[in-house]
């Protein structure tokens, strides 16, 4: 983020997340967008009351929220400049902009402290207060939050305050605050009334089916000859003209991670596992395993939102029979939408497989590049290899040829992530544990000239184990040239956003020092055959893996 946009926010939230609400909550009312009987929700305990938190820590917090307030107005900036530049084009009357801000609440996942990298959070490990500021000293100082070299995500709280004057935020899909977002929608030559106000309930899936009104498009039956899902929205092409048209989309189910909810006709019942939605270590985990958590004996809430803005007023113990109504509607959608089983995306924790292929061999050409994380070979928590086969031209006898360099195969960053690379004649390979932590070895020799294969092992100790720890080894046509620990490695995933390349580094470089990210050449000086990933299986039964995930998920990475 830009300094000059988060420096606008300087001073501008040391009052707290607590006063933030209030303030937002009185701003809201005054501008009516949200009714004049409104009521601001309670802060629940997990969120730290602001004048708990020290002083130096205070200091932290505000600047995670000057860099977030930077980031917004800086998006509304850009997405002004397209608008504008529709208007340039004189085609802004006739074209329909609808703007969402937000997906599902903002999110909580930086947990009570922050994070300099929102990936740790993500994988499972949790920085106490002290560590993040170590950390974020490391990369700079606070005044570097924000900046290109931190992925930050800032502390449960501010989500919470974001979300005014609902409860809760992302993954909590029980709860307004993880479901509701702004809408505002533009047609100059159909919406008449700029600037009005529009609560009829409606939901994402009603977008298409809207904008294949307006174009006056039916929806497709199929494509390409294959058949497709009927489209599970409705229009709300009418609210465009009137703004009391009814409400078309009259029931609606949630569910994210165990967290679930059910409107109909103005009433919501909400289902909210005991789980503080940034924590799952291996006691919850053991608690919401298969046969342990019974979901029926969720607490449920029930607010009618057609009294209730905000579900302040929970009215479940009124209407047991509205309780019993929704509970049953749900289960019936659920089954209908294929929501079940619930908390099905974790399903690996409890010892279920997580690939489904069974692949362990993955080979790529040189000019593959940004391959998405998520597509990347399965190397987490298991031993594997990487081997390559190059040409090296050599060094010329006047010095004019370089010889050999660069980068073999790098993935993300030193946010986390990992790079195989020929750097001043030497293999190398660095290994990124989420930023907290690098590991580097080197090749004693330097490359032959001509045809060679290059390989690095990781032998993890505990296969199947999350974060396992592990040795390092190089080899050279072969022959070990290096070897080295890595006492954690990445659970779950090295980054949300960088992908691999073959050949080179893009985005940010994996090796943060001057001579890989500046020196070496953009792309690798020499051949590159292939590529060449093997895995090893992970070796352990469903049984062990049960076992290994719930009672030592987060011991290996705390330390």
């Amino acid at each position: 983020m830009p300094k000059e946009w988060s420096d606008k926010y300087k001073g501008k939230f040391d009052q707290g997340w607590d006063k933030l609400r209030e303030e937002t909550f009185a701003r809201q009312k005054q501008l009516g967008v949200i009714p004049a009987n409104a009521k601001l929700t309670p802060r629940d305990p997990v969120f730290p009351a602001w004048d708990s938190v020290p002083p130096e820590v205070k200091k932290v917090y505000a600047r995670q929220m000057e860099v977030y307030a930077g980031y917004q107005e800086n998006t509304d900036h850009a997405v002004g400049r397209v608008v504008q530049a529709i208007e340039d084009m004189g085609l802004a009357d006739n074209t329909l902009v609808i703007y969402i801000f937000g997906d599902n609440g903002a999110s909580m996942e930086g947990t009570e402290t922050g994070t300099f990298n929102e990936m740790t959070t993500l994988n499972g490990v949790p920085l106490t207060s002290d560590q993040q500021l170590k950390a974020i000293k490391a990369y700079g100082g606070l005044d570097k939050w924000g900046g290109p070299h931190m992925a930050p995500h800032y502390a449960a709280a501010w989500a919470w305050a974001g979300n005014t004057p609902f409860k809760w935020g992302k993954q909590v899909a029980s709860h307004l605050g993880g479901i509701r977002n702004p809408m505002v929608i533009a047609w100059p030559k159909r919406i008449k009334d700029k600037g009005g106000l529009r609560s009829q309930f409606t939901h994402c899936t009603d977008i298409a089916p809207t904008i294949l009104e307006v174009a006056g498009l039916p929806e497709p039956k199929e494509v390409y000859g294959i058949a497709q899902v009927p489209m599970h929205g409705v229009s709300f092409l009418s609210t465009f003209d009137d703004a009391n048209a009814p409400s078309r989309h009259t029931q609606q189910y949630f569910e994210i991670l165990g967290n679930r909810a059910m409107y109909k006709d103005g009433w919501i019942a909400c289902w909210r596992p005991n789980r503080i939605p940034w924590k799952f270590d291996p006691e919850t985990a053991a608690r919401f395993a298969p046969g342990k958590w019974d979901p029926d004996n969720d607490k449920c809430e029930l607010y009618n939102l057609d009294e209730d803005f905000s579900q302040a007023n929970d009215v479940a113990n009124k209407y047991p029979d509205k309780v019993r109504e929704m509970t049953a509607l749900f289960w019936t959608e659920a089954e209908r939408y294929q929501v079940l089983p619930l908390f099905a995306e974790l399903a690996f924790l409890w010892g279920f497989p997580k690939d489904s292929t069974g692949q362990t061999k993955f080979i790529y050409y040189n000019g593959t590049e940004n391959i998405s994380a998520g597509m990347i070979p399965p190397i987490y928590n298991r031993s594997y290899s990487i081997s390559a086969d190059l040409d090296n031209p050599g060094r010329s006898g006047l010095g004019l040829r370089p010889g050999i360099a660069g980068v073999i195969v790098a993935e993300g960053s030193f946010l986390g992530g990992f790079s195989l690379y020929v750097e001043e004649g030497r293999l190398k390979h660095t290994y990124s544990f989420l930023g907290l932590k690098l590991d580097t070895i080197t090749s004693r020799d330097e490359l032959p000239k001509g045809k060679v294969n290059v390989r690095y092992e990781f032998t993890a100790d505990k296969p199947g184990e999350f974060a396992t720890s592990g040795t390092s080894r190089l080899f050279i046509n072969g022959k070990q040239e290096a070897e080295g620990k890595i006492e954690h490695s990445v659970p779950l995933r090295f980054t949300a956003y960088e992908g691999m390349d073959i050949g080179t580094d893009n985005g940010l470089p994996v090796v943060p020092k001057f001579i890989y990210a500046k020196v070496l050449p953009t792309n690798f000086r020499g051949t590159i055959q292939k590529v060449q990933f093997d895995l090893s299986p992970t070796k352990v039964s469903a049984e062990d893996l049960q076992h290994i995930y719930l009672e030592r998920f987060a011991s290996a990475v705390r330390n």
